[in-house]
């Protein structure tokens, strides 16, 4: 059959409170209420020192940065640690940056100029689609040929079917491919880049290559 252009269990924690640490006196809170607690009880006929009272605002002050600086490590630590093994079994997503990578990547952040991506098939596929679908999903530029079993060098010319160049912005590559049988072939879209930028989040680690986010088990191959 010849492909066409249009196959395409419950615990109660507020019933317990664990007791305060020593260490909470180092806490920027308890820092405060004491030197609330100081200018609050002091003898008026002798106030506190104003030297001493700076002093004791700067000490506060370095608290609080250090506090907030503790925090930021460890949600940095804490989103390496999530983003899963990807290239060599690295979770540390900062020693991707400004490495070559090859990710499993159907979309493209068109700009323009010719888009170059890699179609990886499992067995040769004598007859075969590539679709560049839009951002609302409508094809604008149909590719037909036989791909072989590996990979498949193949470039978009920002071209549309009727000749166009399509305007700038996000696009899908999809692929229809079927064998001599008549089965379809599976296929997977990937995109070489530079890292760019590593993002970090609750959900785990990314990288931006080619202005767009990856997940880190995405990454087949690293290069220098």
């Amino acid at each position: 059959m010849a492909l066409t252009a249009t196959d395409a269990s419950t615990i109660n924690t507020n019933a317990y409170k664990a007791p305060a640490s020593n260490s909470d006196i180092g806490q920027k809170d308890i820092f405060l209420k004491l030197l609330v607690a100081q200018m609050k009880f002091q003898d008026p006929m002798k106030p506190q020192d104003a030297t001493a009272m700076s002093q004791q605002l700067a000490q506060f002050n370095m608290v609080e940065q250090q506090t907030t600086t503790n925090k930021l490590l460890e949600q940095l630590v804490g989103a390496g640690g999530t983003g899963g093994k990807g290239v060599g079994g690295s979770a540390d997503g900062a020693s991707y940056l400004g490495h070559t990578v090859t990710m499993n990547q159907s979309f493209i952040e068109f700009n323009g100029t010719s888009q170059n991506f890699n179609v990886q098939m499992d067995a040769n596929a004598p007859d075969g689609l590539v679709f560049i679908y839009d951002a609302d999903g409508n094809p604008v530029r149909t590719m037909q040929g036989s791909l072989n079993a590996g990979a498949n060098p193949l470039v978009w010319d920002g071209l549309t079917d009727s000749g166009a160049t399509a305007p700038q912005g996000t696009y899908l590559i999809g692929v229809s491919a079927l064998d001599l049988n008549g089965n379809e072939v599976t296929a997977t879209v990937q995109r070489t880049g530079v890292v760019e930028a590593v993002r970090f989040s609750a959900s785990g680690t990314s990288l931006v290559v080619n202005g767009v986010p990856v997940s880190i088990t995405d990454i087949s191959e690293l290069r220098i």
